[in-house]
């Protein structure tokens, strides 16, 4: 009888341990989420011309996934004019390409004058205004001559072609994606 008073007695000691209030607090843990604001890029080109044209600011070779890439094409008329004229391209969030390519209309041999593209992706920003910035930082096609120390640029054509066109260098793009 005893042996059966301690065996009990053990059970309801282990039962009453085992059902006791748990109400300890509960670990809490704050996740901090960091809020990335998405990255838009956006290429202010303000230039001058001498003749009407279809300007055109490229980027190709977007990735959408590993299997997929895509070019988005901003097509502006231009007409000549004693003033500055200006395109304004703004690219959704997150596009962003080593392509970048400004075409300057393919119609007729023209001048144009490079007054400033502003270029920024994000917190980024570089402003080409100057020769030294042209050369450091955009490359041309052989259907544009250039002094290296002006900002004016003359299209010409080679062989009955006429495909004026210059690219931002991937020094430049690096600088803009750079975190």
């Amino acid at each position: 009888m005893k042996k059966l008073k301690r065996t009990l007695l053990l059970i309801l000691i282990v039962f009453n341990s085992s059902c006791k209030d748990k109400s300890e607090q509960p670990v809490t843990q704050e996740i901090k989420e960091e809020i990335i604001a998405p990255k838009h890029l956006t290429i202010d080109f303000n230039f001058k011309s001498n003749k009407q044209g279809v300007f055109m600011i490229a980027l190709n070779n977007i990735e959408v996934d590993e299997l997929q890439k895509k070019n988005i094409q901003i097509f502006e008329d231009i007409m000549p004019s004693s003033g500055e004229d200006a395109i304004k391209a703004k690219f959704d969030a997150d596009n962003i390409s080593k392509n970048i390519v400004f075409h300057l209309g393919n119609k007729e041999v023209k001048e144009v004058e490079i007054k400033r593209i502003l270029i920024s992706y994000g917190n980024n920003q570089v402003n080409i205004s100057t020769p030294k910035d042209l050369n450091e930082y955009l490359r041309f096609n052989r259907f544009i001559e250039r002094d290296t120390a002006s900002t004016t640029l003359h299209t010409k054509r080679i062989d009955g072609k006429h495909n004026p066109a210059f690219a931002i260098k991937n020094k430049l793009i690096n600088l803009l994606i750079k975190e």
